[in-house]
């Protein structure tokens, strides 16, 4: 029954679609690169991965009108926010910047003048993503836009990469309390309700690092002392 079990986990299901994927011819090679290293077992103690926190600041929500602005991300290693390996970069553009979006985020067009091309900066993401658990408040929006650019740039399906995101889980942990009251999953929101202090919100590495703090502390209010699996987390499919 164990055996069935795992092979029916989501992780497991990931980790053969990533065997298909790498099989394929027209994979580039950052994207291959990316996919290269198996993906951990069900029972992996989260302790013993690495994950990579990351968040885009865009012009809005629609990846095939918007685009991407800044990246940001950062590790987090045997359960510690690794501020050393944080990166922060504002993509370069031709194209104007929505005043809202400008109001928003606070990048204008004289920041961006230095930036990185759109190509070496999903490079330098794709690159820092390798082996890691991937952790986001809110993935749709990273997610809709990575899978966007690989379709627009190399023709390719979305890949299967393991995600965390800590917005489903203050909604999970909400629900487990009974707690109707609150709506507010914004993560400003979220970081006050359990007594963490504010940041600058809507700031591709501050947001990176606001998210990684919560997810430790998410953890722990879950979980206690007990140092949980990875497939704890990303649970079967019933």
């Amino acid at each position: 029954m164990k055996k069935l079990i795992n092979y029916f986990h989501p992780l497991a299901q990931l980790e053969r679609a990533r065997q298909t994927r790498l099989a394929e011819s027209n994979l580039p090679d950052a994207v291959r690169e990316l996919i290269s290293e198996p993906y951990p077992h069900p029972e992996t103690k989260l302790y013993d991965l690495e994950f990579l926190v990351f968040d885009l600041e865009t012009t809005g929500l629609n990846p095939e009108q918007d685009r991407i602005l800044s990246i940001g991300f950062l590790q987090i290693q045997q359960f510690r926010v690794d501020i050393q390996s944080s990166s922060h970069t504002y993509v370069k553009s031709d194209t104007d910047i929505k005043a809202e979006s400008a109001v928003i985020n606070h990048i204008v067009p004289e920041m961006l003048t230095e930036g990185l091309s759109l190509d070496e900066a999903m490079d330098n993401l794709f690159r820092a993503m390798k082996g890691k658990v991937l952790i986001a408040h809110g993935t749709m929006v990273e997610k809709e836009f990575i899978d966007n650019y690989l379709q627009q740039r190399y023709g390719i399906e979305p890949l299967p990469l393991i995600w965390l995101d800590t917005l489903a889980m203050e909604k999970s942990l909400m629900r487990n309390q009974n707690d109707t009251q609150t709506g507010d999953y914004r993560l400003s929101a979220v970081r006050e309700r359990h007594n963490l202090p504010p940041y600058l919100a809507h700031n591709a590495l501050a947001d990176s690092i606001a998210t990684g703090e919560l997810f430790l502390v998410l953890i722990k209010i879950i979980f206690g002392k007990t140092i949980p699996t990875i497939g704890r987390l990303i649970k079967p499919v019933n």
